[in-house]
């Protein structure tokens, strides 16, 4: 099995870095028109709009999830630009469920500025980003591959997209719940980051007309990669420096998500310490808010969880290689697997 990196990684993998130009260029072409309401409100959540509607510097990010499906299209042997529709759909999916999420978790600032349901309301969000998915299914469908590849295609994505919505309904659900199973926790990440990450490496292996076979690795080794994104994600959420990652570190805690540290913390407490982290969890005081990372810190802190991540990537390594893949795309997939796992942002 692959060694994963635990010491943190700023740089970005050149998968992030040699992928990215195309998929911008792509999406802003296929955007809906800014003159439309939809428009507006869905190029201001990319970053390309203000709120008045101006062109602005984009704000876009990292692109993980498209980038992936470049690669895995190049990784199997295609064109990876055959698989550019199925990327964009990836990502006008994620950003769909980004601007319900902020409305969900009641969210009025991302990436430093206000929400899309901040500055126009809950009602019209929504819309936003019903409009988002639509336009997904609209991009994939229009194809450039051949016809059974890009209805197997859409067919993953419409898969992972119910998935993530399932996800989300767990998540939810999970939330003020400290004594949640691993396994609860694990099938809720599979679900809410894991899917569009198989969808990513499974759309970019069926664009390149990959064998059954290695498109259902490719898939498994993105629920995997999932799995260290999220842990990661729920690291910094909770231990990470706020002036680094852009947001609070008391925002899971805040909100009383089932992340990641909080359930193996409360795993690893004696049985009276668990008591008073679920009667922590039941309060929404800032008291009680100090008194549940106080038992976090008992139970082993950041350390705790630290190397969780790194396992799982190192899991999705070991899944692409058993694919057979060059060694150069292997090793790009590794540093992205790294970075995935030991990001500080």
């Amino acid at each position: 099995m692959s060694s994963i990196a635990q010491a943190p990684v700023d740089a970005l993998p050149s998968i992030l870095t040699a992928y990215p130009g195309r998929i911008a260029d792509a999406m802003r072409q296929e955007a809906l028109v800014a003159q439309s309401m939809t428009g507006r409100m869905s190029g201001y959540h990319m970053g390309w709009l203000d709120e008045e509607g101006r062109e602005q510097e984009s704000l876009a990010g990292k692109l993980v999830r498209p980038s992936l499906c470049l690669w895995a299209c190049d990784a199997c042997g295609g064109a990876a630009d055959d698989s550019i529709p199925a990327a964009t759909a990836l990502e006008w999916v994620h950003n769909f469920t980004l601007v319900h999420d902020d409305i969900q978790d009641g969210d009025r600032n991302r990436h430093g500025r206000a929400t899309v349901w901040a500055v126009w309301g809950v009602a019209q969000a929504i819309n936003a980003g019903d409009a988002l998915h639509a336009l997904a299914f609209r991009v994939i469908a229009r194809g450039g591959i051949d016809p059974e590849r890009t209805l197997r295609a859409v067919r993953a994505l419409s898969s992972a997209t119910l998935e993530v919505v399932e996800g989300q309904c767990l998540d939810l659900a999970l939330e003020g719940r400290v004594h949640v199973p691993l396994r609860g926790y694990l099938r809720m990440v599979r679900a809410k980051t894991g899917a569009l990450l198989g969808a990513a490496l499974e759309m970019g292996a069926i664009a390149a007309g990959a064998p059954e076979e290695s498109v259902r690795r490719f898939r498994r080794a993105g629920y995997l990669l999932g799995l260290a994104f999220q842990m990661r994600d729920d690291w910094l959420g909770t231990w990470g420096d706020s002036a680094v990652t852009g947001k609070s570190s008391a925002g899971d805690v805040g909100r009383r998500k089932a992340s990641y540290p909080v359930i193996a913390a409360y795993h690893a407490l004696a049985p009276a310490e668990q008591r008073r982290l679920r009667a922590a969890f039941s309060e929404r005081t800032d008291a009680a808010t100090a008194q549940i990372r106080s038992l976090l810190d008992a139970a082993g802190g950041p350390e705790l969880t630290r190397d969780a991540p790194a396992r799982f990537a190192a899991k999705a390594v070991s899944v692409v290689a058993s694919c057979s893949v060059r060694p150069k795309p292997l090793r790009a997939f590794e540093e992205l697997a790294t970075y995935v796992a030991s990001r500080s942002r």
